[in-house]
């Protein structure tokens, strides 16, 4: 069975009447070591932050749409670790996402769906066929990673895009950037059969010196099997803090899946149901 799953956040506009903004137009860079030395720099800005919101999340599970709307808190320790905690089914707990510098799961606890799912990053091949992937809602918080790959420029409209490209020239991964402000505004991830996540950021507020934070992101998978899942959050307030060690141990290190009616193992995209003891 093929787990699809999308992470998406999107900041609830208000009621009254908004006054359009005119839109600006900044000069983009010129080569892509320079669009990539700029976003390396913010990086090295980002805090860790604790924040809160709302979610609607959409899946398909075992052929059955799902949909579920529940508050969230977030934890981000840049520039791997991640944990989401949904208040799902009256559970404080009842989904979780989670991830560290190894490891990655996911849970939902309800009674009817009581599922586990979790993989190692080393055994992840496809960025684009990894449709459960934490690290689409880190890159959010500015931890993209362009130390490795083949990344070139390219100027789509009034963006700037860095493409990432396999050795075989197979397009993994675009990078769309606002020239103004130097922030990202949406990535996208594809493999070679065509199935892809999709990241978008907006509403960015400034934290401290030099580290923005999108305060609106949407993400979405789609594949040819299940259609296109998605989850909606809100961010309605976004901290930096200091985390101890024991909030450390208990946020960022993978528990085992005790009490789950099923837990699978996901491999380059695709999980595989372990035995339970």
């Amino acid at each position: 069975m093929k787990i699809i799953f999308a992470v998406a956040a999107i900041l609830l506009a208000g009621c009254a009447a908004q006054t359009p903004q005119p839109m600006r137009h900044c000069e983009g860079k010129k080569t892509a070591a320079e669009a990539i030395e700029t976003l390396n720099s913010r990086r090295d800005k980002a805090l860790p932050i604790r924040a809160t919101g709302q979610c609607l999340l959409r899946y398909n599970l075992e052929g059955k749409q799902h949909k579920e709307n529940f508050p969230v808190k977030l934890w981000i320790n840049p520039p791997d670790e991640i944990y989401l905690q949904g208040d799902v089914a009256f559970d404080a707990a009842g989904l979780v996402l989670g991830s560290n510098a190894d490891e990655f799961w996911f849970w939902l606890k309800p009674k009817e769906i009581s599922t586990y799912w979790w993989g190692s990053w080393s055994q992840v091949n496809a960025p684009g066929r990894l449709a459960l992937n934490p690290n689409a809602l880190l890159e959010a918080f500015g931890t993209v990673d362009f130390h490795n790959g083949d990344w070139s420029l390219a100027r789509i409209g009034n963006l700037d895009v860095l493409v990432l490209n396999s050795e075989q020239g197979t397009v993994l991964k675009r990078v769309y950037i606002e020239p103004c402000d130097y922030v990202v505004s949406k990535i996208e991830y594809l493999d070679s059969a065509g199935r892809f996540g999709q990241a978008e950021f907006a509403d960015y507020e400034l934290i401290d010196e030099g580290f923005l934070v999108p305060t609106s992101i949407k993400i979405t998978a789609v594949t040819n099997d299940t259609g296109e899942n998605s989850a909606l959050i809100s961010l309605s307030s976004v901290k930096p803090i200091q985390f101890s060690e024991q909030q450390q141990q208990r946020l960022f290190v993978r528990p085992q899946p005790r009490g789950f009616e099923h837990v699978y193992q996901i491999i380059d995209g695709s999980a595989v149901e372990q035995k339970q003891e």
